[in-house]
């Protein structure tokens, strides 16, 4: 019954990162957690997240924009080990809430239209990639802050969520070197990711078909909504 749930989940938030390119970490952590603990549930949405996101930036390969991508992937790897050394000084809670609290009002003046594109020069570009590292070693959310810098680029869906990719791919193998490092890859949660990864690659399938089907108004109004929800949870686990 475990294993059929475990793959249940993971076809539901995989679904959603195979259409959008992120979003998979908001429901399926807390579910997986709840169901198999965060020892099993934290390599396990590692492992097959970076298997998504091979099997997007692979077939999507000529769409992705490297001229931002690579000025974003160096300073985030650069930034992971200064988080994960500052993660005891820092209050996980007062950087949740201020995350949430610029998430939620970019995302929303981004829905109505105050905020236009954005041309930034490139230190900050590097500067983003940085501070997305660092909160990734720190308390893994490193999304959030390249995930509004590349919505706010005018891209094709198609190239942001390469391109978004290319950047979760790079990072997401350090993740995964630091769990299999830290004994973390046990049989169990290999046992779970062999169960996970058909859910995956019928995830990744469906949602190259229906990627499609938006526009890119429409898709990018879902990505500033699935921000929201991302900055809310935030809010919620820095408040209680």
């Amino acid at each position: 019954m475990t294993l059929a749930l475990v793959a249940a989940i993971v076809l539901l938030v995989f679904l959603i990162r195979a259409i959008f390119g992120f979003g998979d970490a908001l429901a399926g952590m807390p579910l997986l957690v709840l169901l198999i603990g965060v020892h099993q549930a934290a390599p396990l949405m590692a492992m097959l997240a970076l298997v998504m996101a091979a099997m997007i930036l692979l077939k999507n390969l000529k769409t992705v924009r490297w001229d931002f991508s690579l000025r974003l992937i160096f300073p985030a790897l650069a930034g992971i080990p200064v988080g994960l050394y500052y993660l005891t000084l820092i209050d996980e809670r007062i950087v949740n809430a201020v995350l949430a609290a610029f998430i939620i009002i970019f995302s929303a003046a981004r829905l109505v239209k105050t905020i236009r594109q954005i041309n930034p020069p490139g230190l900050v570009t590097a500067a983003v990639g940085f501070v997305s590292g660092v909160l990734g070693g720190a308390y893994n959310t490193s999304g959030p802050p390249v995930i509004m810098f590349l919505s706010a680029k005018g891209m094709s869906p198609q190239a942001f969520r390469s391109t978004l990719q290319s950047f979760f791919f790079s990072t997401g193998a350090a993740i995964v070197a630091g769990h299999a490092l830290w004994g973390n890859i046990t049989t169990e949660v290999l046992n779970y990711f062999w169960v996970g990864l058909p859910a995956v690659i019928i995830a990744f399938v469906a949602g190259e078909k229906l990627l499609h089907r938006f526009d890119a108004n429409r898709f990018y109004r879902w990505v500033y909504a699935l921000l929201i929800a991302i900055g809310a949870a935030l809010l919620v686990k820095a408040l209680y």
